[in-house]
């Protein structure tokens, strides 16, 4: 979709019943009723380990029976009360379900004196029996040591349809939580675009969690798993490559420079969004195969971290309508 949290309060059970909210991966579900609607504003947060509320943000797209989507979500929030952990969704429904078909998802803790922008985005094809609507939501999970009450405010909410139907795609979500202690290689994907595309572009998001002193279960309390310090160091970097037709690399293309970030044991969640626009597609190689990723490295004197699965972390390539 950690320390910090609260006398008493275990950061990781806090996400994990906060995603539980969100799909795992090719599972429907059914949402309840959200109990709270509307856009922007001050609203109440849960304490961990009570009940927690899906919070409809009172936003809504639709896509077309047969159609695929790029679809994305920006939720802003600040002035929190307290610590609060926040998971940002995007559900998709065929008319008159309750039942998630499609979903998008990330998380962070947000902090009493930052603003953070949350970003959720994917392709979403609706099946030919129907179109889908998608709407956002938030969960708002505060890291109180009682069952108090908080607040916090969501500045900004945006849901849109980026772009019109997409007819040539491919999407790859995580779908293992692996422990990086060096460098991984985030959602793999392949992609032939068809023969009249002269461009494509990329996608590549990636949700982490830090892990943390006070683990003593799962990955992070494995052997190899650096957990002493109060932050891990996290590099991402969107990579898209052309191949030759026995598979080498032709031509390499970057987000940028490796950018790390430090991912304190207090926000403990991350999400780094990628793109590369326009990428040609050259006919002086012998494959018109593309092969993308998101490269995430540890650095070796901070703590490990875990690369989120499912609807968190994506990689995709896509020619434009």
């Amino acid at each position: 979709m950690r320390n910090g949290v609260g006398r008493g309060i275990r950061k990781g059970t806090v996400l994990r019943a906060a995603l539980a909210l969100a799909l795992v991966a090719g599972i429907a579900t059914t949402v309840a009723p959200a109990a709270t609607a509307g856009g922007t504003g001050r609203y109440r947060t849960t304490p961990a380990g009570t009940p927690q509320k899906l919070i409809d943000l009172g936003l809504a797209v639709t896509v077309a029976a047969g159609t695929t989507r790029l679809i994305s979500s920006t939720l802003v929030l600040g002035s929190a009360g307290e610590l609060t952990f926040v998971a940002h969704q995007v559900f998709c429904y065929l008319p008159r379900s309750s039942t998630v078909v499609q979903d998008l998802h990330t998380g962070q803790n947000v902090a009493r004196a930052s603003t953070v922008t949350l970003l959720a985005r994917g392709l979403v094809t609706a099946p030919a029996s129907g179109p889908l609507t998608c709407r956002v939501y938030a969960v708002f999970v505060n890291h109180t040591s009682t069952r108090a009450y908080g607040t916090i405010t969501v500045l900004r909410v945006t849901l849109q349809g980026l772009t019109a139907s997409i007819r040539s795609w491919a999407q790859t979500w995580q779908t293992t939580k692996p422990l990086v202690n060096t460098s991984y290689r985030a959602a793999p994907v392949s992609f032939t675009p068809p023969a009249n595309a002269r461009s494509i572009q990329a996608i590549g998001d990636v949700n982490v969690t830090v892990c943390y002193a006070s683990d003593t279960t799962g990955l992070c309390a494995g052997p190899g798993a650096r957990r002493a310090r109060t932050f891990g160091y996290v590099g991402t970097q969107l990579t898209v490559q052309q191949l030759q037709s026995n598979g080498r690399v032709c031509r390499s293309f970057a987000s940028g420079p490796l950018v790390g970030t430090v991912v304190t044991s207090t926000i403990h969640h991350r999400k780094s969004n990628s793109a590369i626009a326009n990428i040609p597609v050259t006919s002086s190689c012998t494959s018109r195969r593309f092969i993308a990723y998101t490269r995430v490295t540890a650095n070796h004197a901070a703590n490990s971290f875990l690369i989120d699965p499912h609807h968190a972390t994506v990689t995709l390539l896509y020619v434009r309508p």
